[in-house]
């Protein structure tokens, strides 16, 4: 079993970040910089086990490198995925077959031989390690919208994400965008990321323009089909964050996830409609985490659970 080191000596955590195609696990010290990390393929199509045993492995492996390397003992661990989280299996993470009944946090345990491990969702992990490290520092309450493949927000207030009733706070990509029917929910429609997420806005996109193109590609045309296209995906978007931020009066709106690739078209766009449609438009900014956010999440997590204050936060390339 880990032994927890004195307060005032170093130590070191891991952090597991699961998603549907890749799975990334990193050593990070008390300040938040990641120090290692190795990038394992999900493998989602084999089921949970091989991808748990896989991560075991690579967990073990960084905790002797932290011994080795660096004479630092790894004294916590935390793990972030997408979905809602329980105890007994991880729901609305359809990319994940078979976890819906994975145990992720005790199987993490027991094949690490730890007492805990904190297991979150990805986006309000990411929501965490801007609330921690970056652009929602000292702000209350603040809101973190994620758009990605998917799109999802998280609500920070007093210092922490709120996590709702069912562990689902934040899943936006289930607005309706037009009216609908309760079935549509059962039958796994998510109405706003069909038209605003990133895979299915370049599903779209090729589809209309008759050619295969990605969403970042799309966002770098400047002909009147594609142009059309992102405006009323950045119109429902807009749409949408604006009413969050009237039901919350947050004081900043911070913006992450891999489309934040296309900032200079997303952020003005949705920073006017908060300005015409929100009484007191919030402040707009960038997340200091556009990529890895979730990683960075899980890091956070384990420095908190660890009752170690907010770092720096450094970012390196996976290998």
């Amino acid at each position: 079993m880990t032994q927890t080191p004195p307060l005032d000596q170093p130590r070191h955590v891991v952090a597991i970040d699961v998603g549907g195609t890749k799975i990334d696990v990193a050593l990070a010290d008390d300040a938040g910089r990641i120090l290692d990390r190795t990038r394992l393929q999900t493998r989602a199509e084999a089921g949970p086990d091989q991808a748990i045993e896989r991560v075991l492995s690579a967990v073990k492996l960084l905790t002797e490198l932290s011994d080795r390397r660096y004479g630092v003992p790894v004294a916590g661990h935390a793990a972030v995925c997408p979905g809602v989280i329980r105890p007994d299996g991880i729901l609305l993470a359809p990319n994940l077959p078979g976890w819906e009944r994975l145990a992720l946090a005790g199987r993490l345990e027991d094949g690490l031989g730890v007492p805990f491990v904190p297991v979150a969702n990805d986006v309000r992990a990411g929501a965490f390690a801007e609330l921690r490290f970056g652009a929602l520092q000292g702000v209350d309450p603040g809101l973190y919208v994620s758009l990605g493949t998917g799109v999802a927000a998280a609500v920070t207030t007093a210092g922490g994400v709120i996590a709702g009733a069912h562990q689902a706070a934040g899943e936006i990509g289930y607005f309706a965008v037009e009216p609908s029917l309760p079935a549509d929910i059962a039958a796994g429609r998510a109405p706003l990321e069909e038209i605003v997420g990133g895979k299915a806005l370049g599903e779209r996109a090729s589809t209309a323009l008759g050619a295969p193109v990605t969403t970042a590609e799309l966002f770098a045309r400047t002909d009147e089909p594609a142009r059309r296209l992102v405006g009323e995906a950045l119109d429902a978007l807009g749409t949408a964050i604006a009413n969050v931020a009237i039901l919350l009066d947050p004081e900043r709106v911070v913006i992450g996830g891999g489309l934040m690739a296309s900032a200079d078209t997303i952020l003005p766009v949705i920073g006017a409609r908060l300005t015409r449609a929100v009484p007191f438009p919030p402040e707009l900014e960038p997340a200091r985490f556009t990529q890895d956010a979730s990683l960075h999440g899980a890091v956070a997590l384990a420095l908190h659970e660890l009752g170690l204050p907010a770092g720096v936060a450094e970012v390196i390339p996976a290998h």
